[in-house]
């Protein structure tokens, strides 16, 4: 009976959708902590946030590449993620302005814009890793996957 949750553990290690999640989970606290770091040094919040996102998107980019869709990581890819966190963005402020005229509370426009963004995110990027990086993919020694 021991087995059981290592079994259950590594077969949600095998989901994209929970890799997916602990990456991004793991790019938001970098970039508080980055963020947090940038203000207290003295920079305006607006450096702050250019700073600490424009880190943090490289290096969500690399990690879903490698961690969550497990395909080699290009530059390509790199503006591929970029524009995809652009169209989420664009799609997010929409339904939070939408949100907001129907008269809803600002956590829930925080709440629901989140979930939103993640859930785009995650199909675009999904389909967008796998196409680019299907010829390319790691060999099953890299990706914790059985041989």
């Amino acid at each position: 009976m021991t087995s059981r949750p290592w079994t259950l553990l590594r077969r949600g290690l095998n989901s994209s959708l929970l890799r997916f999640l602990l990456v991004g989970g793991s790019g938001e606290l970098l970039y508080l902590a980055l963020f947090a770091l940038a203000v207290r040094s003295g920079l305006s919040n607006l450096v702050a946030i250019s700073l600490a996102g424009g880190i943090c998107l490289v290096i969500n980019a690399v990690l879903h590449a490698r961690i969550s869709f497990r395909v080699r990581f290009s530059p390509s890819l790199l503006a591929g993620y970029g524009a995809i966190q652009l169209l989420c963005l664009a799609v997010s402020l929409g339904a939070g302005a939408l949100l907001e005229r129907l008269g809803a509370n600002a956590t829930v426009v925080g709440l629901v814009t989140m979930g939103l963004w993640a859930g785009l995110s995650f199909l675009l990027t999904k389909a967008s890793y796998r196409r680019s990086g299907a010829a390319a993919g790691l060999a099953s020694r890299h990706t914790n996957q059985p041989p």
